[in-house]
């Protein structure tokens, strides 16, 4: 029979007789494997991208570094599906459950791995980080240098990445510049982990690969993956929050505190490396939570929740947290690029201030009233997930979210012209597409669980099968590792005003030492310091050489 299912974690992946109660030791064992799973995947990625040897600043190396990381991660692949296809026999499907568990967390490992091993191909040679000492990466290299003096840093932005560099700076003996580089691609490779463990927490294996790592797809971001890293936790912390706010009268006082201390300590965590989600999701989040709040059967523990939670909160992110509320009357963000020139309801795609020379039509044409089709399919998945779930916590928490980062984009977009000031507008459409994304995917999910309860002999046979289960890990391995060598080109050296732009921009700045990058060298047009005409003439020389715009083709 087919368990009905009561909360997200309820419904199965597969149909198998269900394993007897499991000890808290065994089951600590299990989630430890799938850390390591997923870790070590990531971690053994970017090692085995050290191991390609190719010119990152000649278009053919590029695309060859790309083609061997995609074998590497084919090789391993291969590997994790012919586990989880001999667990799928009758005399092994004991063992199924647990290879699927790690071969899920495997997988998420696998996809970060291979896009920090593609900026691992596209800084071959150079010492300095995506953008070198440019940009954000020179702010952030900046704060790092001033904590290392100072011990300390301005209050007004999330202090834990520029710690985290002054950390790494300090234990490698690297200046910051350098340590830079690491960060990145350490940052990068945790992404898939990171995903898929949190919402772990909330869905099975599959699931959380499916439906908690394929929506954020589209937000891993080397040049600064800490920002949209905080996203991708978040959302999931605010859900776990959410059901706990819910389902309160069932616990115990004692729960009720320990639950509190957790939810505050890790909302700071994620507030003090990156605190900017938390004003997309505000006022979501409080409709949300009126919604939710047992004011009938548990009221009490609930005051008793929000406010062990908002205290401990405070006391850990008191210093950024006064000093963000007291500069936003004083710093007006005026920076306008790409991004704010364009459709404000557009949010199937971003291309940051890095469009590149030829992007085309932007936003691009649409089939439908000018919307595409990739949209009317999130809409569609949204307006699916309130029809089949409307009552469930998830749905109602990723509908208010989007609702209220929806008002206020516009409300900031609507005030660009009176104010002469961005706030950081477009940064809301990562949370938008993600919510979007993510609803669809509870669409789906609770679908299956509608068509469970329904008809149990045909969620037996058709959704509950191993056969299903291959099959879904075939599809997100494939997937995953074709968006994983279309972001990781993306970062390849590029002339042109692209993200490729950043890589190269390392390679062709100036090392510490004085000398230049290995691939710089070969090249023998030198090498910059930052500022430097010479170098912008250069990348106007290199854009009209190449047979496409941007694309590096020294001569063979």
């Amino acid at each position: 029979m087919v368990a009905v299912l009561i909360t997200p974690t309820d419904q199965p992946t597969v149909t198998d007789p269900q394993p007897a109660p499991r000890s808290r030791g065994r089951r600590a064992l299990l989630i430890g494997a799938e850390i390591v799973a997923s870790l070590g995947a990531a971690a053994f990625m970017v090692l085995l991208a050290a191991g390609v040897e190719v010119d990152p600043l000649d278009r053919i190396g590029q695309v060859s570094g790309l083609a061997g990381l995609q074998l590497r991660y084919a090789i391993i692949a291969l590997v994790v599906m012919a586990l989880v296809i001999i667990t799928a026999r009758a005399r092994l499907r004991a063992y199924a459950p647990v290879v699927e568990r790690v071969a899920a967390a495997a997988a998420a490992g696998l996809f970060s791995g291979l896009v920090a091993g593609a900026v691992v191909v596209a800084l071959a040679g150079t010492d300095y980080g995506l953008h070198a000492t440019y940009g954000d990466s020179g702010a952030l290299i900046g704060m790092a240098q001033y904590i290392e003096r100072h011990g300390t840093m301005e209050a007004n932005y999330p202090p834990g990445y520029p710690h985290a560099l002054a950390w790494i700076s300090g234990i490698t003996g690297a200046p910051p510049e350098h340590a830079l580089k690491t960060l990145q691609v350490a940052a990068t490779a945790l992404f898939g982990p990171l995903a898929y463990l949190v919402w772990r927490r909330l869905l099975p294996p599959l699931w959380a690969l499916g439906l908690g790592t394929v929506p954020a797809l589209p937000l891993i971001d080397p040049y600064k993956p800490y920002t949209n890293i905080m996203l991708v936790v978040l959302i999931p912390v605010l859900l776990l929050l959410l059901r706990r706010l819910r389902t309160i009268s069932t616990v115990t006082t004692r729960q009720v505190l320990f639950s509190g201390l957790a939810f505050g300590a890790t909302l700071a965590v994620v507030f003090l490396t990156y605190s900017g989600w938390f004003v997309w999701s505000a006022p979501g989040f409080a409709v949300a939570a009126l919604v939710l709040f047992p004011w009938r059967t548990g009221w009490r523990k609930g005051l008793l929740l929000v406010a062990v939670t908002s205290v401990v909160f405070v006391l850990l992110a008191a210093r950024h947290l006064y000093g963000l509320l007291d500069s936003s009357r004083s710093i007006k963000d005026q920076y306008f690029y790409w991004d704010t020139w364009s459709e404000p309801a557009y949010l199937a795609m971003w291309r940051s201030d890095l469009p590149g020379m030829n992007p085309g039509p932007w936003p691009p044409p649409g089939e439908l009233g000018g919307v595409g089709l990739f949209t009317v399919l999130a809409v569609l998945g949204l307006g699916l997930a309130i029809a089949v779930a409307r009552q469930r916590t998830a749905v109602i928490m990723l509908a208010s979210v989007f609702a209220g980062a929806w008002i206020l984009r516009f409300h900031f977009g609507s005030q660009m012209y009176a104010q002469d000031a961005v706030q950081l507008y477009p940064r809301s459409t990562a949370e938008l597409l993600y919510c979007l994304l993510l609803l669809t995917g509870f669409a789906i999910h609770f679908g299956a669980a509608r068509l469970a309860r329904v008809d149990p002999l045909r969620a037996i046979s058709v959704p509950g099968s191993r056969s299903v289960a291959i099959g879904a890990f075939t599809a997100l391995l494939l997937l995953l590792a074709s968006s994983g060598s279309a972001i990781g080109d993306r970062y390849m050296p590029r002339s042109d005003n692209s993200l490729g732009l950043l890589a190269m921009n390392s390679q062709m700045t100036r090392q510490l030492d004085g000398t230049c990058s290995r691939y710089a060298q070969a090249m023998g047009r030198g090498c910059f310091v930052e500022g430097d005409g010479a170098y912008f003439e250069l990348l106007q020389e290199l854009q009209r050489s190449g047979p496409k715009v941007g694309e590096l083709h020294p001569p063979r």
